[in-house]
This record gives structure tokens, sequence and C-alpha cells, in this order.
């Protein structure tokens, strides 16, 4: 027995025991929807609020943009996809120090590749929702899609749609 799992600090190393804790309770308010279909809506919940609270912030804008997505990605009524993102933000702030990489990796377990490029499209929707991309909330992207497994070149495409609300890009106050 290795020391970790002595102490009972180790994560069990397959299945949906090592379930990142942010997940199960995403899913707990999805207990509506087949287990894999909450486990995927609660994975891309969370991924939506990691990447609005990336500046250290997660504005109502945001929150609403969150919302809206996932009524349109996975077809969840406007009230409960307002109560999910909700709950995203609060879960991603609680568990994110552990549970980020966690929950990517899960997602692209479950996702196929049309998904994760969908998904991505979505998280830069979120970023900018107030206008403005911040570096750190642009570098999240990449790693999300780096996990993902996504090619830098299909990201850079997608981040092409949304140059104008990139902070590296944006004119400084005395260029204007």
């Amino acid at each position: 027995m290795s020391l970790l799992r002595f102490l009972g600090l180790a994560r069990e190393s397959a299945g949906h025991d090592a379930e990142p804790r942010s997940l199960v309770e995403l899913g707990a308010e999805l207990e509506s929807l087949p287990p894999e279909e909450a486990r995927f809506v609660s994975a891309f919940a969370y991924l939506l609020a990691r990447i609005a609270g990336a500046d250290l912030r997660t504005d109502e804008i945001e929150k609403v943009e969150m919302a809206r997505h996932l009524e349109d990605f996975v077809g969840i009524d406007a009230s409960r996809a307002e109560l999910l993102a909700q709950s995203a933000v609060a879960i991603a702030a609680t568990y994110s120090p552990s549970d980020d990489h966690l929950v990517t990796r899960a997602f692209r377990d479950m996702s196929e590749h049309r998904d994760r490029i969908r998904l991505l499209r979505c998280l830069y929707a979120v970023a900018a929702a107030d206008e403005r991309i911040s570096t750190r909330e642009d570098n999240e992207i990449f790693e999300v899609a780096r996990m993902l497994e996504v090619a830098r070149e299909d990201v850079i495409g997608l981040r092409s749609a949304f140059r104008q609300y990139l902070g590296a890009l944006r004119p400084l106050p005395t260029e204007r």
C-alpha cells in the first residue's frame, strides 16, 4: 500500500470513483439528465466558469453569457442555465486549484473534436462578454486547448474572431 493511499490522500486511478468534486456537485444539480450527459454538461459549465474567473473576478455579464451558451450548447431552459452558471462560478471558485486540470481532462475524454472546438469558441465568447479578453483569460483558454489536445492553429483561428477584445492587441491609452 502506498503512503498516500494509507493517509487517504491518493485518488483512485480509474473510473468515476476519482471524479472531481466540482463535477459531482454540478452533476447533482442535473439529476434529471442521464448520468453521462449530466457529467458532460457539468464539465462544460465548469470550464466556462474557469475562464470567466481567470482574471480573478466574474462579472455579471460573463454569467449571462455562460447561461446563454449553456442554453444553446446543451439545450437546457434559460432559468436552469442561469442557475447552473451561478453554481458553476461558485464551485469553480471553490475547487479551481485542484479540479481545473481534472475537469479539462474529463471533458477531453468524453468529447469529440467538434465539441472541443465549440467549447473553445464559447470560452472566448465568455471571456469577451465584458468587451475585453485579458491576457490571463487568453492564456487560460490556450491552456485548456492544450489539455483538450486541440491544435494551436485551430485555437488561433477561433481567437481571431475575437481579436478586437484581446487585451494584448488593443491600443494603449496613449495610442488612442
